[in-house]
């Protein structure tokens, strides 16, 4: 290593080369195991940085819509609980049972009997959402009592229409039939 720096005080254009030679290696050097992996990590930070400042406005945005969201949370479950009404599962048919007969009460209808009609119920067809359950109403009641019923029955928040009526002259009193109503009414299977 002597002589060559030996060799080099006589010899200015090789200790200008040499030193260039030694700079252009620092340099590089530099360069490729400083410049490039900070460059790497700032690219990335920024790419991150980026992602997250995206994530932030989305989130803003969010934010500024909350109360239209809740409202449309509100409207839905107003939605769901109107068509729990008018589809509700079978174990809400008890409840149906005593609707119609404080509608028969309503009408001045005289409730014999309201009951599912066992047997008839129609069995859900495959990818159906439901089941058609019809219901018995025996009565005694006079001809415009039947037609306020009937339009109870009609403006009823559930599902429901009348597939029979059989009106029979009644026995005791002139004006009170004995009438028999098929009503089918339609239950949400569960699960669907």
């Amino acid at each position: 290593m002597i002589k060559i720096f030996s060799e080099l005080k006589g010899n200015e254009q090789k200790t200008i080369i040499l030193v260039a030679v030694l700079t252009l290696a620092v340099i590089f050097g530099y360069i490729n195991l400083l410049l490039i992996p900070q460059a790497k990590k700032i690219i990335r930070v920024f790419s991150s940085a980026a992602k997250v400042r995206n994530d932030l406005m989305a989130a803003e945005a969010l934010v500024a819509r909350k109360d239209a969201l809740v409202k449309t949370i509100e409207d839905y479950n107003k939605k769901i609980g109107r068509y729990e009404k008018t589809l509700p599962t079978e174990a809400g048919l008890p409840t149906l049972l005593e609707d119609l007969a404080e509608m028969a009460k309503d009408s001045k209808m005289r409730i014999v009997g309201i009951v599912p009609a066992a047997g008839k119920e129609g069995a859900a067809r495959a990818g159906q959402a439901y089941r058609e359950i019809p219901i018995a109403i025996s009565a005694k009641s006079g001809y415009h009592e039947l037609g306020r019923f009937l339009s109870r029955l009609q403006n009823c928040d559930r599902f429901m229409k009348v597939a029979d009526i059989q009106v029979k002259g009644g026995k005791a009193a002139g004006n009170k039939h004995d009438v028999e109503i098929l009503v089918l009414t339609y239950v949400l299977l569960e699960g669907k």
